[in-house]
């Protein structure tokens, strides 16, 4: 692979949403199209250093139905992901051994109220979110159906770090442990045309201050990449979040509390002539439940040290 093909090493907790017993939003906001364009392709060992930054601004939030929930309830954030991340040249099983350090940072904003006569969107002014961090095993170019293929399988640990209160609706840290298995993978299917895929599956850790516990839940990140002109790509990008489980509120399981959402929208992948990796993408929520429905705008960059 071309130096600067680099692919993401990413799980990111972000603004949970603890509104209570009676209502839903209680999944964290986890890795929700971060990664996508290349995300199976690094290009070789060596150490990593990727700067995100998010813009999360949705207007109205969904029912068990999709129908919008009244009081006008809004939430916002903008998020700096700070990750570092490892590619030895130790190998196991095949691929080489790795590791990632993750540390969210950034500013949550809520208004309105959920329903009639119900909280107000509130956020915690902290900026800390919840460390992560994950091992993992990366596979270089071998072939698919004659066609060069990437993968990476990555066990993330999430740890409650971050700054939370249950006061607020809105927090940069969860409050709980999560384990998040992911396998991702880029297969170029003709020399400038590739597609990229990350299959996560989470388990959450029950809240002690909130005695709520998310249910399990399966999310991806797709993108559909085309190289325009050489280290240039246009791409389609997008995810799916589909909760498997209800949530438990003191070992008790709920009814009508699983998410769903489903993303698509634009982006542009661009590798320097000196290796830097800069890409730009805006991405559109649809058949939403469960969750705030908005639209999330992401700048990423990449240095290989």
């Amino acid at each position: 692979m071309k130096r600067g093909s680099i692919a993401l090493v990413l799980t990111v907790v972000f603004a949970g949403l603890c509104c209570g017993p009676a209502h839903a939003f209680q999944q964290p906001l986890l890795n929700f199209g971060l990664t996508d364009v290349l995300d199976g392709a690094v290009p070789g060992p060596g150490t990593y250093f990727f700067e995100y930054i998010q813009i999360y601004q949705s207007d109205e939030f969904k029912d068990r139905d999709g129908n919008d929930i009244p009081g006008n309830p809004r939430a916002a954030f903008v998020l700096s992901m700070n990750q570092l991340a490892h590619v030895s040249k130790t190998m196991f099983l095949g691929g080489n051994l790795g590791i990632d350090f993750l540390q969210p940072i950034g500013q949550l904003n809520g208004s309105g109220t959920l329903g009639p006569g119900g909280p107000p969107v509130t956020a915690n002014p902290g900026p800390l979110g919840d460390l992560i961090v994950g091992p993992f095993v990366q596979w270089f170019p071998h072939k698919l159906l004659d066609r060069p293929f990437l993968h990476r399988l990555e066990l993330d640990v999430i740890l409650p770090t971050g700054q939370f209160d249950k006061k607020y609706v809105l927090n940069p840290g969860a409050n709980i442990y999560t384990i998040e298995p992911y396998y991702s993978f880029t297969w170029f299917l003709t020399p400038r045309f590739s597609t990229s895929w990350r299959l996560h599956y989470t388990y959450n850790t029950k809240n002690d201050d909130t005695k709520i516990q998310p249910g399990q839940l399966f999310h991806a990140n797709y993108s559909f990449e085309y190289e325009v002109v050489k280290d240039l790509r246009l791409a389609a990008t997008g995810y799916y979040i589909h909760q498997l489980t209800e949530d438990e509120f003191d070992g008790v399981k709920g009814s009508g509390t699983k998410e769903k959402a489903f993303a698509i929208g634009p982006a542009v992948h661009w590798i320097t002539k000196n290796g830097f990796v800069f890409d730009l993408k805006t991405q559109f929520e649809s058949s939403v439940e469960n969750r705030p429905q908005g639209n999330r705008t992401t700048f990423r960059m990449v240095y290989k040290f």
